[in-house]
């Protein structure tokens, strides 16, 4: 907080409604006196993101997830309700500027109020002299200074640039005009806020030296060049060094100092991406005219596709040249890395889920996704198609051919081969002659420097050995390993990771040696093709066998693995073998793999994905790959059962976590099923023990598609109890999709096959799934005779888990026709059970249920407890339907308190659940309700559009009594409106 000593006189006396500084430490004044302390430093970024957004709306669901995006987006979004009311108290009488204009935005009025930030950005656009000088005037330190949220990095970054852009302008300003103080001021800001901007550097020091103060500009020089010695072991640039060579001829001779143009330098840094896309953690080395030809050609072209042999730098280069053009796309620049995929259909769905997209009922994804992207100025990076090249085709050109102000830069060992595409194949870093270069010395030194590949292969090997560097004595070593590489960068580094254990003399003569021995299968290849397998092949002809063969059976993972899994497919025929373990850390110590140990599950390991494809390619010619595979799926069958139970239980958050973590390899061992009855087998038991999984994540879709898949690969004609367990899974999906004809055949079958086979337990379940289906249609008695039903074998069973779940469904049967006594008894008895067994997600679903029941007998207060109560249990265990269902019904006791924007926004937040849960139900249920508080506030065009769409999916569900009532909901909306018209026009008297 700001204090009050420090506040100008003159800001007190003339103080704005509102002034907010943002440039050094956040400081909020209202009426010129500092606001109170706030509880939470969240309540500041959050009308930080507010101010940065120039008063423009923003939808609360992405504040909230900016804000918290390592937690629940329930919990989120209500963690966001207690920041507003705080802020909105903070600011007092000012409070008022915020506003939501709907349920799900939230904006920042700024008319009147003083905001540094926004002035500073106003001065910038304009580029004038005089704006310019007022911009660095208005920066007095770091954006948000102290703020270490991940978003607000691209902010400080951009202002950063945007201050130091005008500072360079201000001194070339000042220097044309002779004014050299100035001039000196400037740049020496300049490199203040950024040590390593030799530009700046030398700025300054030409202003020093016009000025008559060489010994100053020298100084300059000598420190510049003791920070990049102690820092990274380097020299300055060549026009630093002659502009310093230069200077100090001048100052020995005693010459005056003679005018000279200023040197260009490098080009200030572009503000940061916006969008997403990766932090590479090293910079990318000797590419420079190939990023300006790329971002040249994604001009002309809006297909460029990067081409060339794996481990050339194609990703590397087009996230330089995504950073490049960043600025001139208003909706951002977004990577989608294609690497963990297995079936090319995936690729839409992919593409939607980087950018935040879920599926949407009714429409297929890639049909959603155009509708998405159709008005948008947006940059896809589809990165690493080779593999799944026909479907990343087919999405490209559908998009391409759908939304004009979309431009897409692929990477790809093979063109997309559609027509327009640019293809532009990706050269070899620049590599050295060692027959072309001069005598060992400094010149050979300096002209070494001058080679990308050089550059690249020293800064790796100091990275693993931090006392190499380029030397006299190894320079020509160093030239014969980058020219006998070709310049290519995986090649460079796999080999620089060697500098570990060799010299750069003895590194040259292996690969010397090696080379034509390890690449003369396939000469036909291209030569650089040739060499990166050269590369690659040594890399592997010093592991141990046992390391080999863990190396080239890892390569079966998907997105990555852990250790227990590793163990998995590599114990079987390796008698007195080192544990897998040991294996991996050897493979990580060799660059041949990383590892996170900060990942789920203990830690994570993963190969780049050039290199699994060359180990799964050594596995192929093993002839192990079938075994391999039946190893990795009967791994994660195993996993996926074992998560089966532990996701109706009290870890179900984290087994979810789990499978979320594993599911490409999921995807992967369904993928890899063939028709044996064996693998038949095997695919139907993986796929119904993922149902519950499919459920609780809203992966309606693929898991109904996998469901079906397996139960179709199925042959044996027989009534089995996994097949029993399929039909049912895949009939709760088709229910949670809205696609109630389905579900009741499922279900059906599913009843029929466990009464065949004498399992009355789960024909009970299967009856309780019809009695939901039934119930959902509207046909209340249908439900309760399928309940009953299914209550009466679990009664005969023991089963009290059944038991309790279903007094739960026959209360809301009774509750829906209109017995509240009986309902509540149902409810309780079933919560008194829950509690015994100890099962959470049945006591939370109790307590909605008691919940909603309150709320219909008027009692609120206990209605909005237990809901709050029920609530919790749902986030802890991660249910989100759970939570988006608790969610509704604290709306509803809002909304019966008149509390309507309070009502909103919980309603808006279920929705966003039900959603992206692709649950129909649950949307068109929030839909209603969001209409009916809208016409509460007189917004009747919003209400009756609202009430419309809910519907329209009432009656793709054939839901007859939601339908009826909503035709009455919007009869009163029309009436309402009418009304509303008649008395602003006179015609009746207001009440």
């Amino acid at each position: 907080m700001l204090r009050e000593s420090a506040i100008p006189s003159h800001t007190l006396e003339h103080a704005a409604p509102l002034t907010l500084t943002l440039f050094g430490p956040m400081q909020i004044l209202v009426g010129g006196q500092p606001i109170v302390r706030l509880r939470s430093r969240k309540t500041l970024w959050l009308l930080a993101l507010l101010v940065l957004r120039g008063g423009r709306p923003v939808e609360r669901v992405w504040l909230a997830e900016t804000l918290w995006p390592d937690i629940d987006p329930t919990r989120s979004l209500s963690s966001l309700r207690a920041i507003l009311s705080d802020l909105r108290a903070a600011l007092g009488a000012e409070g008022a500027r915020l506003r939501s204009t709907s349920g799900n935005t939230l904006s920042l009025d700024i008319a009147g109020a003083e905001i540094d930030v926004l002035a500073f950005d106003a001065a910038v656009a304009s580029g004038k002299i005089p704006a310019l000088e007022r911009a660095v005037a208005l920066y007095q330190g770091t954006l948000l200074e102290g703020c270490g949220e991940e978003w607000a990095g691209q902010e400080q970054t951009a202002r950063e640039q945007d201050c130091l852009r005008a500072l360079g302008k201000l001194a070339d300003a000042a220097m044309a005009a002779g004014d050299w103080a100035a001039a000196a001021d400037y740049s020496q800001r300049a490199a203040v806020m950024d040590p390593w901007r030799e530009e700046a550097r030398r700025g300054w020091m030409e202003a020093l030296a016009r000025a008559g103060n060489v010994n100053a500009a020298l100084q300059v020089y000598h420190e510049f060049a003791r920070l990049l010695r102690d820092d990274s072991n380097m020299a300055p640039e060549e026009p630093t060094t002659a502009l310093y060579t230069r200077l100090r001829a001048e100052a020995r001779g005693g010459a005056q100092a003679r005018s000279a143009a200023a040197d260009d330098g490098a080009k200030a840094a572009l503000p940061a991406a916006a969008g997403r896309l990766p932090h590479p953690l090293t910079e990318l080395i000797g590419r420079e005219d190939e990023r300006e030809e790329v971002a040249a050609r994604l001009r002309r072209s809006r297909l460029v596709t990067l081409t060339g042999p794996g481990g050339i730098g194609k990703t590397r280069l087009a996230l330089a040249v995504a950073r490049e053009v960043a600025p001139e796309f208003a909706d951002g620049v977004w990577m989608v890395a294609l690497e963990a995929l297995t079936d090319g259909a995936h690729v839409a769905g992919q593409i939607a889920a980087t950018l935040g997209m879920k599926e949407t009922p009714n429409q297929a994804l890639l049909e959603a996704l155009t509708a998405h992207l159709r008005s948008k100025r947006l940059l896809l990076v589809l990165d690493n198609c080779e593999h799944v090249l026909a479907g990343s085709a087919r999405a490209a050109l559908h998009l391409l051919g759908e939304c004009a102000g979309l431009r897409i830069l692929a990477t790809s060992r093979e063109a997309l081969g559609l027509a327009d595409e640019t293809a532009w194949v990706v050269p070899a870093l620049t590599s050295p002659d060692p027959a072309h270069l001069p005598a060992p010395g400094t010149a050979l030194l300096h002209v070494m420097a001058g080679y990308g590949s050089v550059q690249l292969f020293v800064e790796r090997a100091q990275a693993v050995r931090n006392t190499f560097a380029l030397t006299r004595d190894n320079a020509l070593a160093v030239a014969q390993i980058c020219a006998r590489l070709e310049g290519i960068p995986l090649a460079l580094e796999l080999a620089a990771a060697r500098v570990r254990g060799m010299t750069a003399e003895q590194l040259a003569e292996r690969l010397d040696q090696d080379l034509t021995l390890l690449t003369g299968g396939n000469r036909t290849s291209a030569p650089r093709q040739q060499t990166l397998r050269a590369a690659l092949d040594w890399s592997y002809a010093p592991l141990t066998e046992p390391e080999r063969l863990l190396w080239e059976r890892v390569s079966v993972f998907a997105g990555g693995w852990t250790r227990d899994a590793a163990e998995a497919v590599w114990f079987g025929d390796e008698p007195g073998a080192l544990p897998a373990a040991d294996l991996l850390k050897s493979l990580v110590d060799k660059s041949l793999a990383s590892f996170d140990a900060h990942a789920t599950g203990g830690g994570r390991y993963r190969l780049l994905e050039m290199v699994r494809q060359y180990a799964s390619e050594r596995l192929e010619a093993s002839g192990a790959a079938a075994t391999v595979r039946a190893r990795h799926q009967a791994w994660f069958l195993a996993l996926a059962e074992d998560a089966e139970a532990g996701l109706r239980g009290p870890e179900q958050a984290k087994w979810v976590d789990r499978l979320e973590t594993e599911h490409d390899n999921l995807r992967a061992a369904l993928a890899w099923l063939g028709k044996t009855p064996d693998e038949a087998g095997i695919g139907l038991r993986m796929a119904g023990a993922l149902g519950p999984f499919w459920e609780l994540r809203g992966y309606y879709r693929e898991g109904r598609a996998a469901l079906s898949a397996a139960l179709g690969r199925n042959t044996d004609s027989g009534q089995t109890p996994v097949r029993a367990k399929a039909l049912r899974a895949a009939g709760v999906l088709a229910y949670y999709e809205g696609d109630y004809a389905e579900a009741q055949t499922l279900h059906e079958q599913g009843v029929a096959m466990y009464r065949e086979l004498g399992d009355q337990s789960g024909a009970a379940w299967g009856l309780n799934d019809l009695g939901d289906v039934f119930g959902a249609r509207g046909d209340q008695d249908a439900a309760r005779a399928l309940y009953t039903e299914s209550l009466t074998i679990f009664r005969e069973a023991g089963n009290r888990r059944g038991v309790a779940q279903l007094l739960h469904h026959l209360g809301r049967v009774m509750r829906d026709q209109g017995d509240y006594g009986e309902a509540k008894r149902l409810y309780e008895d079933g919560l008194a059970m829950q509690r015994e067994l100890g099962d959470q997600e049945g006591i939370a679903w109790a307590l909605h249920h008691l919940g909603h029941l309150a709320a219909m007998q008027g009692d609120l207060p206990l209605a909005w407890s237990v809901q709050e109560e029920g609530l919790t249990i749902f986030r802890e265990l991660g249910s989100r339907q759970g939570a988006a269902w608790a969610l509704q019904e604290l709306g509803k006791v809002a909304e019966a308190q008149s509390d309507h924007e309070t009502a909103q926004a919980l309603y808006s937040e279920s929705l966003a659940i039900f959603r992206e849960l692709g649950n129909r139900q649950g949307v068109a249920h929030l839909l209603r309700h969001l209409g009916l508080v809208t016409g509460e506030q007189r917004d009747y065009a919003q209400a009756k559009r609202l009430l419309e769409e809910s519907l329209a999916i009432f009656r793709q569900l054939d839901s007859r009594q939601a339908v009826a009532d909503l035709l009455r909901d919007l009869a009163g909306i029309a009436a309402r409106r009418d009304r509303l018209e008649a008395e602003a026009a006179g015609e009746i008297a207001a009440p």
